[in-house]
C-alpha cells in the first residue's frame, strides 16, 4: 500500500514539474507553422508513373518560340501536333511540313506532316521520331562499360480528321500508333488526341481546348507504362492589327493539366511584319527543362503556293543547354 501511494505521489510531482515548466515557456506558439518537407510532393510525386514521355515534347519551331501557348493560335498544318482542330484553317488545299529539333543531352526529334483539305473535311498524317545519343552499355557486372554501344528511340504515327462545323467552331480528332524502343525491349500502344477551336465573335479572340495522349496502359517488366495524358485550355487574339495586315501582334495564354505533374502556364506573343517576317517570344512556368524562348519566321507566297521557314531557341537552364528547333512548311 505504501509503495502504491509513493508511486502516485512521485508521478504527480513529475507531472506538476512538467506543467510548471510548460507555463514558464509562455503560450503555445499556435501562429508558427513549420514548413512541410514534402511541400513539392504534389508536383513531383508521380513523375515516375508514366512512360512514352517523348509525346510531351514540343516539336514545332513556331509554337516553341511562343512558349507553347499555341492551341488557340495554330492556323496551319503545324497545329496537327498541338490541336487537331487547327488544321481546318490551313490556307492551301495541300500542305507538307518537316521539322528537326536539337534536344537536350544529345537527343533529337524529327517531325513530318501532310495535310489535305477537301469539301468534306481536312485530313492529315503525321509522324514524330525521337532518338537519344549513342552511349556505352553499363551493367552491374561491368560498371565501367561493356564496349557495346546502344541508343533508345521512339516513334508516333498518327492519322487526323478535322472539320469546320460552323463559321466559328472547328473540331478535330487524331489516332496514333506509338512505339518505344529501349534497346533490349520495346513496347507499343495507341492513343487519341482531340480538340476544338472557337471564335468568340469579339474581335479576333478565339478559345481552344485539346486533350492529348489519351491512351491505354502497357505492362512493361512487371510495371505499368502509362501514356502521359494532358488537357489544355488556351486563349488568343490580336491586340494590334489583324492577321494579314501590314502589322499584327498576337498574344496567347495556355494552361496545361498533366496526369503526372502539376499544372503549367504558358505565355506567348507573335508579331507579323508585312505578313512575311514574324518575331516571337514566350515563357513557360513550372517546366523542368525549359523556361523562356524566342524565335523568328519567314513566309513567302508564290502565286497559290507558300513557303515558310521557322526557327526557335529556348533555354534549358537545368542542363545548361539551348535547344534549337527548325521547321519548314510548303503549301500548294
Amino acid at each position: 500500500m505504501f509503495r502504491k501511494l509513493f508511486a502516485v505521489a512521485l508521478t504527480a510531482g513529475v507531472l506538476g514539474t512538467g506543467v510548471a515548466n510548460a507555463q514558464d515557456l509562455g503560450p503555445f506558439p499556435v501562429d508558427r507553422i513549420r514548413e512541410s518537407p514534402e511541400k513539392d510532393l504534389i508536383t513531383t510525386a508521380r513523375l515516375t508513373t508514366t512512360s512514352f514521355g517523348f509525346v510531351k515534347l514540343t516539336t514545332n519551331a513556331r509554337a516553341v518560340a511562343m512558349g507553347d501557348a499555341y492551341s488557340a493560335v495554330g492556323n496551319d498544318l503545324s497545329s496537327i501536333f498541338y490541336n487537331p482542330a487547327g488544321i481546318t484553317q490551313q490556307e492551301t488545299e495541300r500542305a507538307v511540313l518537316g521539322g528537326y529539333s536539337k534536344w537536350i543531352v544529345g537527343s533529337s526529334l524529327g517531325t513530318f506532316a501532310l495535310g489535305i483539305k477537301t469539301s468534306v473535311a481536312t485530313f492529315g498524317v503525321s509522324a514524330i521520331y525521337f532518338q537519344t545519343e549513342e552511349f556505352e552499355e553499363r551493367t552491374s557486372q561491368n560498371p565501367a562499360g561493356t564496349g557495346r554501344m546502344v541508343r533508345g528511340s521512339d516513334i508516333a504515327v498518327g492519322f487526323t480528321v478535322a472539320k469546320q462545323l460552323t463559321d466559328k467552331l472547328s473540331f478535330g480528332g487524331q489516332i496514333r500508333y506509338i512505339k518505344e524502343d529501349l534497346d533490349l525491349i520495346d513496347f507499343t500502344t495507341v492513343d487519341v488526341n482531340f480538340g476544338t477551336v472557337f471564335f468568340t465573335g469579339y474581335r479576333s479572340t478565339r478559345l481552344a481546348m485539346s486533350l492529348r495522349n489519351l491512351g491505354s496502359d502497357k505492362e512493361v517488366v512487371a510495371q505499368k507504362a502509362r501514356v502521359p495524358t494532358v488537357f489544355y485550355l488556351s486563349g488568343a487574339g490580336e491586340i494590334a492589327g489583324n492577321l494579314g495586315d501590314p502589322f499584327s501582334l498576337t498574344v496567347a495564354v495556355e494552361q496545361a493539366f498533366f496526369t503526372d505533374f502539376a499544372a503549367r502556364y504558358y505565355f506567348g506573343a507573335e508579331a507579323w511584319i508585312n505578313n512575311m517576317l514574324a518575331l516571337r517570344a514566350g515563357y513557360k512556368t513550372r517546366h523542368d527543362s525549359e523556361s523562356w524562348s524566342v524565335g523568328a519566321g519567314l513566309k513567302q507566297e508564290i502565286g497559290s503556293q507558300s513557303l515558310s521557314v521557322d526557327i526557335a531557341f529556348s533555354r534549358a537552364s537545368e542542363f545548361d543547354e539551348n535547344p534549337v528547333r527548325l521547321t519548314v512548311g510548303y503549301g500548294f
